[in-house]
């Protein structure tokens, strides 16, 4: 195969490589994004910073991943070596980035559990009381996670026995309302419509299913940084055999260059003879 037409194919794999290394550096971006700024998040509240590292990590893997993308596309369409080789630096560093999210996400993973449970329990003790520590978009996200996985609390529902607004009812059987299985039988002096009191509740806690969003969301991002490691790596490789070709097109051409003017001279040679 000629070195043109090998020159051609690389191109044509390194864009379709570097399109799909857009989706996902979007896609990782998007974390980072959604992990530093979703107010409604339990994510978001962890005061650890372990999660914020791992957030902006993802921030600006993302980031540079676009960037990088763009780069690649420049310099395979102009083919332009020097841009070929920042374009391989560049993917090496972005890889050295997704192993230190990596790091940072596994090996920090029990101490997120940890600051996420604490997060929980502060929620359930200030839920639907006034000039409360937490917000009640927090508030909301607790209803959602109790409605929709059908548990109450995070241990079980004898920890609702913690908030400060049932606490000073001193009533028995009062939970919030996305505790109960079926139309909230609400109490008739809370303002806030968030509670009521009934013996058709979920017993079972949260625990599992906290955990269980925890790990899924963790399994995505690994997952989107393990896409990204095996297109980083085809890319890199196709880049490497895109340069060398191109440098050997080069070489080439000089060949033919110098061949053209030695036949010159010696054709002007032979007319003067």
């Amino acid at each position: 195969m000629k070195v043109e037409e090998r020159i051609q194919i690389l191109k044509f794999f390194l864009m379709v490589f570097n399109g799909i290394f857009v989706i996902i550096g979007l896609a990782v971006f998007g974390c980072g994004i959604w992990i530093l700024f979703d107010k409604s998040s339990f994510v978001v509240t962890i005061g650890d910073g372990q999660m914020k590292t791992v957030a902006g990590g993802l921030f600006m893997v993302g980031l540079v991943a676009v960037g990088v993308s763009v780069l690649g596309y420049i310099a395979t369409a102009k083919e332009i070596r020097l841009l070929i080789v920042l374009y391989m630096i560049l993917l090496i560093v972005i890889f050295l980035g997704q192993l230190f999210v990596t790091f940072v996400l596994l090996l920090g993973r029990d101490t997120v559990i940890k600051a996420l449970e604490k997060e929980v329990d502060d929620i359930i003790v200030d839920y639907g009381t006034e000039n409360a520590n937490t917000s009640t978009n927090l508030w909301n996200v607790l209803d959602a996670v109790q409605h929709n996985s059908k548990c109450c609390g995070r241990t079980n529902y004898t920890q609702w026995e913690n908030n400060t607004f049932i606490k000073a009812l001193l009533d028995e059987n009062v939970y919030p309302c996305s505790c109960f299985k079926s139309a909230c039988p609400h109490l008739n002096d809370d303002s806030t419509q968030r509670f009521g009191n009934g013996s058709a509740f979920y017993t079972e806690g949260c625990q599992d299913r906290i955990e269980a969003w925890l790990r899924e969301n963790g399994y995505a991002i690994l997952g989107m940084d393990a896409g990204l490691v095996i297109i980083q790596i085809l890319q890199f490789v196709l880049s490497l055999y895109l340069f060398r070709d191109i440098k050997r097109k080069a070489k080439q051409g000089k060949l033919l260059k110098d061949q053209g003017a030695f036949s010159a001279s010696n054709s002007a040679y032979a007319h003067l003879e």
